[in-house]
C-alpha cells in the first residue's frame, strides 16, 4: 500500500494533535458558514506531518468516527471509518477537555441559538445502519461526553427543536389537506406530560409529540423522560418522537413511534 498503516495507528501523539487541531478549525468554519479550503488545509498538514495525503484523510474519517459516537458535528468531505486507534480517541480527548467552549459551540452553536426564527426542518432518515460498537477507550470518552445526557440538558437547543418542530407538525398537515387541524397543534402544557407537542396525524387521530433535537447526526442516542417513558406505554399509538439532527446545518427531522 506504499506508507505502512494508512489507518494511522502509527502515528505519533504530535501528528495526532496536529490533524486533530486542523479537523475543528474546519469545522469550526462549517458550522459558521465560513469558507474553507479543504485543499489548502491537506496541503498543509502533508508540509508540517510529512504524511501522504492519504494517510491524513483516513485519518480525518477516523476523527469523524469518534465525533460520530459522541453525537457532534462532522466534516462531511470525511465519512466516517470505524476502525480507530486509542490514541486517536486520546488526541480527541484532548481537546475538547482543555477547550470546553469547543464542545459549547459545537453542541449548541452560537449562530443558531442567535436565530430570531427557528430553523426549517427537512424530511431526513434514520441511518441506515447502526455505528459498530466502539471499544473500550471510546466507550469512556461516550460515558464523559455523554451525548444523551448533553443534548437532553440543553435547554436552548430545545426550545428551539420544539418550534421548529411545531412549525414543521403544521406544514406537514396543510400540506395533507387539513389546514384544520393544522390550527390545533399547539404546545404541551400541564395535565399532558411526557410530550412537547400536540399534534395530529392526517384522519385526525391524535400525536403526541416529544421532540429530541441535536447538532450530531442521525445516530446520535437520545434518552427519554420518565414521564416520556410512562406516556409511551399508556398511549403506544399516539406517542411519538421527532428526532432533529444536524440542526446546525441542514436541519432534518425523523420520526420514531412506540415501542421505543
Amino acid at each position: 500500500m506504499g506508507e505502512p498503516a494508512i489507518n494511522a495507528k502509527t502515528w505519533t501523539e504530535a501528528g495526532y494533535d496536529l490533524v486533530v487541531g486542523d479537523y475543528f478549525v474546519m469545522l469550526d468554519k462549517a458550522m459558521t458558514g465560513r469558507p474553507c479550503d479543504p485543499v489548502g488545509h491537506q496541503r498543509g498538514l502533508r508540509l508540517v506531518s510529512g504524511r501522504s495525503g492519504g494517510a491524513i484523510a483516513f485519518l480525518q474519517g477516523e476523527i469523524s468516527a469518534v465525533l460520530a459516537w459522541i453525537g457532534l458535528p462532522t466534516l462531511r468531505d470525511h465519512p466516517p471509518r470505524w476502525d480507530v486507534a486509542d490514541g486517536l480517541v486520546e488526541a480527541v480527548d484532548r481537546w475538547l477537555s482543555s477547550r470546553p467552549a469547543v464542545l459549547r459551540d459545537l453542541s449548541q452553536p452560537p449562530a443558531l441559538l442567535g436565530k430570531i426564527a427557528a430553523p426549517v426542518l427537512a424530511e431526513g432518515a434514520p441511518p441506515p445502519v447502526a455505528p459498530p460498537a466502539p471499544g473500550e477507550r471510546v466507550r469512556r470518552l461516550i460515558a464523559r461526553f455523554d451525548p444523551a445526557e448533553r443534548d437532553l440538558e440543553a435547554r436552548p437547543l430545545a426550545r428551539i427543536g420544539v418550534a421548529a418542530a411545531l412549525a414543521y407538525e403544521q406544514e406537514r398537515l396543510i400540506a395533507r389537506g387539513r389546514p384544520d387541524l393544522a390550527d390545533e397543534v399547539r404546545l404541551a402544557l400541564p395535565p399532558i406530560e411526557g410530550c412537547d407537542l400536540l399534534g395530529f396525524s392526517r384522519t385526525g387521530a391524535p400525536r403526541r409529540i416529544a421532540v429530541k433535537t441535536t447538532t450530531g447526526g442521525p445516530a446520535t442516542p437520545f434518552r427519554l423522560t420518565e414521564a416520556e417513558l410512562a406516556l409511551s406505554r399508556a398511549e403506544p399509538e399516539a406517542f411519538q418522537v421527532y428526532r432533529l439532527y444536524d440542526l446546525g446545518r441542514e436541519a432534518r427531522v425523523f420520526r420514531v413511534r412506540a415501542p421505543i
